[in-house]
C-alpha cells in the first residue's frame, strides 16, 4: 500500500505539531460541512441540543455556554434560531429572573429522539478506521488536548498583558 503524504511527512515532529495544530480546524470545517448539508439543523444548533441532554433541569444560556466552550451570546443567537424553527422555547428562569432558559419543545423532543436512534450508526462511520483501544486512547489524547487549550488561553492572555503593559 502506498503512502500517503501525510504519512511520510509524520516523521518530523515539528510538522505533525504545525498539522495536528492546523487538522483540529481542517476537521472542524469538514465535520461542519458535511453535517450541515445532510442534517435539518446546523451542527452548532445540533450541538446545543446535545448539550441540553446533559442537564436534569432546563439549562440556562451561560450554563450552556461554558459545556459548549462558547460565548453566551453565540448560545442565545443558536437559541433563538432554534426556537424560530420550534425546536426549543426560551423562559424565563425560575431560580434567576434575569436568566433565559432553554427547554426542548414537543419537536425537540421528537428531534433528540431520532438523533438518538442515528448516533450508532454516526460513530461507527465515524470511528471506523479505529480500534477501540484506539478510541480509548483519543479519549485520553482528547483530554490532554483539552487541557492544552486551557494553556493556551492562559498563554494569549498573558501575552496581551505584556503588550498592554
Amino acid at each position: 500500500m502506498k503512502k500517503s503524504s501525510y504519512e511520510l511527512l509524520g516523521q518530523d515532529p515539528k510538522w505533525v505539531k504545525k498539522l495536528l495544530f492546523a487538522g483540529v480546524f481542517i476537521q472542524e470545517n469538514k465535520l461542519h460541512a458535511i453535517f450541515d448539508r445532510y442534517n435539518e439543523m446546523t451542527s452548532k444548533q445540533w450541538l446545543l441540543m446535545a448539550t441540553m441532554t446533559s442537564f436534569t433541569d432546563a439549562p440556562d444560556l451561560s450554563m450552556l455556554a461554558k459545556v459548549m466552550g462558547c460565548s453566551r451570546q453565540n448560545v442565545k443567537k443558536l437559541a433563538l434560531s432554534l426556537e424560530k424553527q420550534g425546536y426549543v422555547i426560551l423562559e424565563k428562569s425560575p431560580k434567576d429572573a434575569r436568566s433565559l432558559c432553554v427547554v426542548m419543545s414537543k419537536q425537540g423532543l421528537r428531534f433528540r429522539k431520532d438523533m438518538e436512534e442515528l448516533t450508532d450508526e454516526v460513530h461507527q462511520a465515524l470511528f471506523s478506521e479505529f480500534s477501540n483501544e484506539e478510541i480509548t486512547q483519543y479519549y485520553q489524547l482528547s483530554i490532554k488536548l483539552m487541557h492544552g487549550i486551557d494553556h493556551l488561553e492562559v498563554f494569549f492572555k498573558n501575552r496581551q498583558k505584556g503588550a498592554e503593559g
